[in-house]
């Protein structure tokens, strides 16, 4: 499925127009079957619908590892993805009903995260990353977004090793896009440890618990956290590093994990 559609528009610049061809990021409704329940229905950016709805399901504890997915089926005419999960209870689409919606883009879900993220397993990683690195991935991260060049309308994630990007997604939304790289790693076998997760987008309380189930110790963006971000960072033993541009960036906390000189 595609992620841009073309329109023709008015583009008015200093008091004259002219009729163009503009791009526009896609957005579509995706409804997500767990063992045969109706589960979700997410909006997003009709592309790795399947690692977006693993990721939804890892964020949400409801799927830990490969082997938990025991069948998985995307209809792309109806927008219908289809998952089998073992250890399956219908009590959690009663759980996903008393969600709380996160400000993330669209409908973010955390279940019960504001009462339960204490309870949350602390990361504890040796990592220690370069400052003069992380600038140049940052970089490197913005200029991967074809479809953001394109249109000014998505949103990308991606997870780092320290020397290369080993996944990059893109979506209308910053949590689909993160759940995209979860889902696509445990699709593919790719271990979060010790890895380094890159958001384009405002680092939120949604955010930094996606990525502490995953026990990745550090998030990275050229934007801002939130202040529960930045607290929940400090508890959960994960790097928080914003406004990163050029040379300069804020380390939020855990700050011994990034190198200077």
């Amino acid at each position: 499925m595609k992620e841009i559609k073309e329109f023709n528009i008015l583009k008015i610049e200093k008091g004259e127009g002219r009729k163009i061809k503009d791009y526009i990021a896609i957005e579509r409704n995706i409804t997500l079957y767990l063992n045969g329940e109706e589960f979700i229905t997410l909006m997003c950016t009709p592309v790795m619908v399947k690692e977006l709805s693993v990721g939804l399901l890892l964020s949400e504890k409801m799927v830990s590892e490969n082997e938990d997915i025991k069948e998985i089926d995307f209809n792309e005419v109806d927008g219908i993805v289809s998952i089998k999960i073992r250890d399956y209870s219908k009590n959690a689409i009663e759980k996903i009903a008393h969600a709380a919606l996160t400000s993330g883009c669209g409908r973010g879900l955390a279940t019960d995260f504001l009462k339960g993220f204490t309870n949350e397993q602390k990361v504890v990683s040796s990592l220690r990353i370069p400052a003069k690195d992380i600038s140049s991935i940052a970089r490197d991260f913005i200029n991967m977004s074809i479809a953001y060049k394109e249109t000014g309308g998505v949103h990308s994630a991606a997870l780092w090793d320290g020397k290369r990007i080993e996944v990059f997604c893109e979506d209308i939304g910053r949590h689909n896009a993160v759940d995209k790289v979860f889902g696509y790693c445990l699709l593919n076998n790719i271990s979060s440890k010790d890895k380094i997760v890159l958001t384009s987008g405002r680092i939120s309380s949604d955010i930094l618990l996606k990525v502490s189930r995953r026990g990745v110790p550090m998030i990275i963006s050229r934007n801002a956290p939130t202040s529960l971000s930045v607290d929940m960072a400090y508890f959960l033993g994960i790097t928080l590093v914003g406004f990163v541009r050029g040379e300069r960036m804020n380390v939020y906390t855990h700050p011994s994990r990034v190198a200077f000189s």
